[in-house]
């Protein structure tokens, strides 16, 4: 089997002989420079590429590689918040309810989506990508979601929460307003997997919890979000196409709506906030069988922190706790980080090939 074989086996959550991993997220351009022997800002994307095939990693679920703002943590610069959000005109509560209620209804968002465009962008992407990357990667991509992030991030966290509670059917406009796009995206994704024939999976997420659960309380989220949310993935759901959704902070108390929204794989998982590894392997999919399952190294204690060993204890539990035949893809937590030691990134690629091998036969 090439890379990309054990990586689409893998998501169906066949027993294969060989691991799959991700790129992890890697934001450490200096490393990534190391492995590939030459400059990564000299060429982002070539290094980028090079850089997956020398770490063997065979699942790359997001296009996501360092850029300027990384460049200039790197290089030592200061960046200080400006609150855009008060720039851009968002100072209160009610700024964001008279921008809601400026919206385009649903009529006019689905007469100025182009179905067929959307499919072929969607398609082109991936398929350029992959032959980016090569043979022995898989490729997927996002898809569409009700808003939830954008809106914190537009507007800022007080404007935002004060405007859910002051104005909930206000902010369920907005959800839904979004979700009619994203629904749309998603028949597009549908067709675009249909008829170029790529792997019917998608990743992505929502930044809808911090360290002590959901920013907003999961009975509004249960009233005025996932409705929205659910109705928007149900194409892709419909179609089989498997979702596997990116978990921040501790989702514990909107894990039950996580999996009603037809999601078949999870990732990420802070332990350190109350996802134990261990609980989300026992979790099962909406078909009956194992959840797939994406982790388990973490960025925030592990890999920044630790030594060498840890990181390949963390991976050998990965593997050992996940099983056989479960769809389980040996991955970072979220992004590595420039202070990373390269020694302990080392040890995630190397570790996760040897160990990987051995555990499952191959």
């Amino acid at each position: 089997m090439d890379g990309r074989e054990v990586a689409l086996a893998t998501l169906h959550r066949e027993d294969v002989p060989l691991p799959c991993l991700t790129n992890c997220w890697i934001t450490h351009s200096a490393y990534m420079s190391r492995v590939v022997g030459r400059d990564y800002w000299s060429d982002t994307v070539g290094v980028f590429c090079e850089f997956v095939r020398r770490t063997g990693a065979n699942l790359v679920p997001q296009w996501y590689i360092p850029g300027e703002a990384q460049r200039m943590l790197e290089i030592g610069e200061i960046m200080h918040g400006t609150k855009q959000h008060e720039a851009a005109g968002f100072r209160s509560p009610e700024d964001v309810r008279d921008w809601i209620e400026q919206l385009p209804d649903d009529e006019a968002i689905e007469r100025e989506f182009d179905l067929d465009a959307a499919a072929e962008d969607y398609a082109q992407t991936i398929i350029e990508h992959s032959n980016l990357l090569g043979s022995d990667v898989l490729v997927i991509d996002h898809f569409g979601q009700a808003d939830f992030m954008g809106g914190y991030t537009r507007w800022g966290y007080e404007n935002y929460l004060a405007a859910a509670g002051l104005y909930p059917d206000t902010m369920r406009r907005y959800y839904h307003r979004s979700a009619v796009n994203a629904r749309l995206k998603n028949l597009a994704i549908v067709q675009a997997i249909e008829r170029h024939k790529l792997a019917p999976f998608c990743y992505t997420g929502q930044d809808i919890c911090g360290s002590g659960g959901p920013l907003m309380s999961p009975a509004m989220l249960r009233a005025l979000y996932f409705p929205e949310l659910k109705w928007a993935m149900a194409p892709l759901v419909g179609a089989g196409i498997g979702i596997i959704w990116h978990c921040d902070g501790n989702i514990l108390p909107i894990l039950p709506d996580l999996l009603d929204l037809g999601i078949v794989g999870l990732q990420g998982f802070e332990e350190e906030h109350g996802p134990r590894w261990e609980d989300m392997c026992a979790l099962t999919a909406p078909d009956g069988g194992p959840i797939v399952i994406w982790g388990c190294v973490s960025v925030t204690t592990t890999l920044p922190h630790g030594t060498p060993d840890d990181v390949r204890r963390a991976v050998e539990r990965s593997f050992t706790v996940a099983g056989r035949g479960r769809g389980h893809v040996l991955s970072a937590t979220s992004s590595i980080l420039p202070e990373t030691p390269m020694t302990n990134i080392d040890a995630l690629f190397e570790h996760a090939h040897r160990f990987g091998r051995e555990f499952l036969g191959g």
